[in-house]
C-alpha cells in the first residue's frame, strides 16, 4: 500500500475540482481513497510507503492517443528526404518515408526506438499510450517487439500494427494477422495487464476495400479496437473522390467500418459541413495531432468535430515528447484560426489530454481522471508558481506554464515509475546508448552521414 499525502489534487468534481491539500490512498494497484488532510487518521497511515506530496500537484498521468513508438530510432535522421524537388507530403511519405524508413526497419529497430521513446514519455508525465507499429519488412514479430518494449518501461499502452496493402496481398494479410495474433497473446498470458491490442489500419490510399473490411470484421470478431490514419494530408479525399467518388469518410461509412471502437488519427483536411455528423452518429473517435500536423505545415481543424460532440483527444505521432506542447499548441492553432481568444480554455484542454483520451481507448473508466476505484496511474508535478495556486488558476498552471521539468513522480498501476524526475525501472542511459548504435546501424542501410 502506498499514501501519497498533502498533496494539492485535481478531481474531476466537488471541492471546485481541487483539494488544496489532500491524500491520496494507493492499494493493489487501484486508487482506495481521496480525502483532505483533516481526514488522514493514523491508522490509515500504518503500513503504508509514503510519499510525501508537499509542494506538489497530482494529475491524472497523460494520454496519448497516437504514436509510432520505435520512431525514436529515426529521429534527427541526418538526410532530411526534401532533396530539390516540389515537396509535398504524399510524395515525401512515398519518395523517402517508406522507401527509406518503413520498409528498412527491422525487429530490432523496432524494439530499442520503442523502449527509449516509452522512457522519454513516462518521464513526461505519460501514463498511457497508443503505438501505431510500422515495419512491414520487420513482419512478423515487429509488434510483438514493441509489446515488449512497452511492457519493460512501465508504461500502459494499447497497441497495434499498422495494416497496410500498398506492398502486396500477402504482406497485407501478413499484417492483419500480427494484429490478431498480439490481442489473442495479450489475452491470453496477462489478460489484467498494462498492454493490450487492437487492430492497426494504415489509411484510406493505401489499403482496399476489401482489407478495410477485414480489418472491421476481425475487430468485431475479437470485440477489439481499430485504429486508422485518415486524412492527414489532402490527398486521402483527392484519391477517395477520384477512385470512389466520394471523400474517405464516406468512403469508410459505406463500406461499414465506422463506429464507436475506431479512433481515427489526424483528420486534418475533412469535410467540415458533414463529416462531425457522421463521427458523431457513429461515435467515432479523433486522436489530434497538433505538433506533428504543424511540422509538417497542415492546420486542422478540430472545432467543427468537437462542436458536434465528438470526442477529441491528443497525440504525439512520435513527433514530440512533451504532453504540455500539445496542449498549447492545439490551443494556439485553433485560437489564431478563429481569433478568438477565450476557444478551448484550460480545462478543456487538460481532458483532452487526460480523460478524453481515456475515452478514446474505452478505459475511461479505469484511468483519465483521479477517482476511488480507478487504476493508480498519477504524476506528481513541482509547483514553484511565482503566484498561488488554488482553484480558479490551477489548470492555467498545468497547461500554459508547467512543462515536463515540472514532473517530479510518475505511478503506473500503483508503482513508483520517476521520483524526483529519474526514471527508476532500468538504466536509461543504456537504454539510451543502446538506441543510438541502432540508428546508425539504421543510416548505413541507407548509405546516410554516419559520426
Amino acid at each position: 500500500m502506498k499514501l501519497i499525502k498533502n498533496a494539492m489534487i485535481v478531481v474531476p468534481e466537488g471541492h471546485n475540482g481541487l483539494i488544496r491539500s489532500g491524500y491520496i490512498r494507493i492499494d493493489g494497484g487501484r486508487i482506495a481513497e481521496i480525502d483532505t488532510m483533516d481526514k488522514l487518521t493514523p491508522e490509515k497511515q500504518a503500513g503504508a510507503e509514503i510519499i510525501d506530496a508537499k509542494g506538489k500537484i497530482a494529475i491524472p498521468g497523460f494520454v496519448s492517443t497516437h504514436s509510432h513508438l520505435y520512431s525514436a530510432v529515426v529521429r534527427s535522421l541526418p538526410h532530411a528526404g526534401y532533396d530539390d524537388v516540389d515537396f509535398s507530403f504524399v510524395s515525401w511519405m512515398d519518395r523517402f518515408w517508406f522507401k527509406m524508413l518503413e520498409d528498412k526497419v527491422n525487429p530490432k529497430d523496432v524494439y530499442a526506438g520503442t523502449l527509449i521513446n516509452c522512457i522519454e514519455n513516462i518521464k513526461h508525465g505519460y501514463t498511457t499510450t497508443s503505438d501505431t507499429t510500422e515495419g512491414s519488412y520487420a513482419l512478423p514479430g515487429a509488434l510483438f517487439e514493441a509489446g515488449r518494449a512497452a511492457k519493460e518501461s512501465g508504461i500502459r499502452g494499447v497497441m497495434s500494427f499498422e495494416t497496410t496493402g500498398r506492398i502486396s496481398p500477402e504482406n497485407a494479410k501478413l499484417g492483419l494477422k500480427e494484429n490478431v495474433d498480439f490481442i489473442e497473446h495479450c489475452r491470453k498470458n496477462d489478460p489484467d495487464g498494462r498492454i493490450q491490442g487492437v487492430i492497426g489500419v494504415h489509411t484510406t490510399y493505401t489499403c482496399s476495400g476489401d482489407l478495410i473490411q477485414e480489418c472491421r470484421a476481425e475487430a468485431t470478431r475479437l470485440k477489439a479496437g481499430l485504429q486508422m490514419h485518415l486524412a492527414d494530408d489532402r490527398w486521402h479525399s483527392f484519391d477517395s473522390t477520384l477512385k470512389y467518388g466520394k471523400r474517405c469518410l464516406k468512403w469508410l461509412e459505406d463500406l461499414g467500418f465506422l463506429g464507436p471502437d475506431v479512433l481515427f488519427f489526424h483528420c486534418s483536411y475533412m469535410n467540415e459541413l458533414l463529416d462531425p455528423e457522421i463521427m458523431k452518429h457513429y461515435g467515432c473517435n479523433i486522436s489530434h495531432q497538433p505538433v506533428s500536423n504543424a511540422s509538417f505545415g497542415f492546420w486542422p481543424n478540430m472545432i467543427p468535430f468537437i462542436k458536434a460532440g465528438v470526442n477529441v483527444s491528443l497525440g504525439t505521432d512520435g513527433q514530440t515528447q512533451s504532453m504540455f506542447e500539445n496542449m498549447r499548441a492545439a490551443q494556439m492553432i485553433h485560437r489564431i484560426r478563429y481569433e478568438e481568444l477565450e476557444l478551448l480554455p484550460d480545462k478543456q484542454m487538460f481532458e483532452m489530454a487526460t480523460i478524453n483520451g481515456a475515452r478514446s481507448l474505452h478505459m475511461e473508466d479505469q484511468i483519465g481522471t483521479l477517482e476511488v476505484g480507478k487504476k493508480a496511474d498519477i504524476v506528481l508535478l513541482k509547483n514553484n508558481s511565482p503566484v498561488p495556486v488554488f482553484e480558479n488558476n490551477v489548470m492555467n498552471f498545468v497547461v500554459t506554464v508547467a512543462d515536463a521539468a515540472h514532473v517530479d513522480t510518475v505511478i503506473i498501476d500503483g508503482n513508483k515509475v520517476v521520483e524526483g524526475g529519474e526514471y527508476l525501472l532500468m538504466d536509461e542511459e543504456e537504454v539510451r546508448a543502446k538506441c543510438q548504435e541502432q540508428a546508425v546501424d539504421f543510416w548505413k542501410r541507407n548509405n546516410w552521414p554516419t559520426p
